[in-house]
């Protein structure tokens, strides 16, 4: 069986495999987008029944026939009736460039930098090791690959590309990399490799395979790793610039994403800085109101206060200032002065906005679950963090970020916050807001673009939060000499290039 097939082969099983958890029809429609998306079916091909459907994806019948029903309503399923009837693929190859637009368009440009990060783990770590495993059989194995390509065809290139990366990970003859890889293809490859309908990024595409082969036969793996790098990074940047063209004129309005009143675009540096400042002061704001009120609430309850009481107080608080945020703030709460809560040493009483499908958005804010027992290896002590410490000492408000925050919400943020006291001067604890980069995103990238200038936004540290340049990724430090306007009293400023 050639390796091709038995890619496609894996790729199939991946998508068809049962679903985890209760299955939703919501769940079972993207798993059959994303197999068109992929080309793992294609115009025409007749999709199991129903009834063999529901098996293989572990859901009842009436959940396919949902799903299928949908589909049909995009126009990528077509169902007949008869002996040689049954639901068939519709999808052309426009139609699938159309969804891979569609679906590139739901990425924030911090989200596909993060995504070429991952991906470069895997595939430079692959480079690296094939480096030091490949056979000459391997390399000659790559090179027909690479000759087999037409890369003067958008598709061949694609799916040539796709299929020249498993190999790398098979020449390193590691079955996890090769599995981890074929993952990656499956769920995110199409958005990456979207970006190739450009000649040129073909042709570079093209020339880097072939000089990644080459130090592949020198058993050069640092070479290898910084070749995977690069092309990921040039990939990414054209993705970005596809997704760009693809979104509509005012999907990063100032007003689209916050529910903020429109406001004129920016004409100059200056107005970008003002419009950075009048976000933040309105996020600020809302969490000084907030927290004012947390105060007076708190002083109104009888002591000691138990975490189900203070949870109690905490909730309404958080709920209205995740509604007033629309789409930039994701997190919101209270963290408790440890020994401040009776019946637990640490609180958290924090709410997050739900993440997931369109369903699951609909659904009330969860409360954050973390671990408060000290004595527990998973425990942290978030009074050794930034966003606690800068209010700890004296600050009236902080801003922290942008940073990965692994202990809550798993996405890349800034937080910000302000200390809450009691009548007698004490802090009981610290209130606070995450905001996603992806919605400062939205909220900035077309203002700052319709300067027709590159424009970075970066913390204190020289971190990045954004760029309107496509290669520079959100998280990165820039060069400390670059030219800086301050944003205010915030510590943040605008680096205009």
């Amino acid at each position: 069986m050639s390796r091709s097939l038995g890619l496609t082969a894996e790729a199939r099983s991946a998508v068809f495999a049962p679903l985890a958890g209760p299955g939703r029809s919501e769940q079972v429609e993207q798993r059959m987008r994303e197999a068109i998306v992929l080309g793992l079916v294609g115009h025409g091909e007749r999709l199991p029944r129903e009834t063999e459907l529901a098996r293989q994806f572990g859901v009842a019948v009436s959940t396919v026939r949902e799903a299928l029903d949908a589909l049909r309503g995009q126009g990528l399923v077509r169902t007949t009736r008869g002996r040689d009837g049954g639901s068939f693929i519709t999808s052309s190859e426009e139609g699938q460039r159309q969804l891979l637009a569609a679906r590139l368009s739901r990425f924030s440009r911090a989200q596909l930098h993060d995504l070429a990060v991952q991906l470069g783990a895997i595939s430079g770590a692959s480079a690296a090791t094939a480096a030091a495993r490949a056979t000459t059989a391997d390399l000659d194995n790559l090179r027909t690959i690479a000759r087999s390509i037409d890369f003067g065809d958008e598709v061949s290139a694609r799916r040539g590309e796709a299929l020249f990366r498993v190999e790398v990970a098979a020449a390193a003859q590691s079955p996890r990399l090769v599995a981890e890889e074929l993952r990656l293809q499956a769920e995110f490859g199409p958005v990456i490799w979207f970006g190739m309908r450009d000649a040129a990024l073909r042709d570079a595409v093209k020339h880097a395979q072939l000089i990644l082969i080459d130090a592949l036969d020198r058993r050069d793996g640092e070479a290898a790793r910084a070749i995977v790098d690069t092309q990921l990074s040039a990939l990414v940047a054209s993705a970005i610039s596809v997704s760009d063209a693809h979104r509509p004129d005012d999907a990063h309005r100032p007003d689209a994403a916050s529910g903020a009143s429109s406001s004129a675009d920016p004409a100059s540096l200056d107005d970008c800085v003002a419009l950075v400042v009048d976000t933040f002061d309105a996020v600020f704001d809302a969490l000084g109101r907030a927290r004012d009120a947390l105060a007076t609430t708190l002083g109104s309850l009888a002591h000691p206060i138990s975490r189900t009481t203070l949870d109690d107080s905490v909730r309404a608080l958080a709920e209205a200032e995740l509604a007033a945020g629309a789409q930039l703030v994701i997190g919101a709460g209270f963290v408790a002065t440890p020994g401040f809560v009776d019946d637990a040493a640490w609180h958290l009483a924090w709410w997050v906005h739900q993440a997931g499908d369109a369903l699951v958005q609909r659904l009330p804010p969860r409360q954050l679950a973390v671990v408060e027992d000290p004595e527990s290896e998973f425990f942290r002590d978030y009074t050794r963090l930034e966003w606690w410490r800068g209010v700890a000492s004296g600050e009236a408000s902080h801003v922290t970020g942008p940073y990965v925050d692994y202990l809550c919400t798993d996405e890349f943020i800034v937080t910000l916050t302000m200390p809450v006291f009691d009548a007698s001067g004490t802090q009981p604890g610290v209130a606070g807001v995450d905001v996603t980069v992806s919605a400062l995103e939205a909220r900035f990238l077309s203002a700052f673009a319709r300067l027709g200038e590159r424009v970075t936004l970066v913390n204190a540290q020289s971190r990045v939060v954004l760029s309107t340049d496509p290669t520079i990724a959100a998280g990165i430090l820039l060069p400390d000499d670059a030219q800086r306007v301050p944003c205010g009293t915030l510590p943040l400023a605008l680096v205009w290039h």
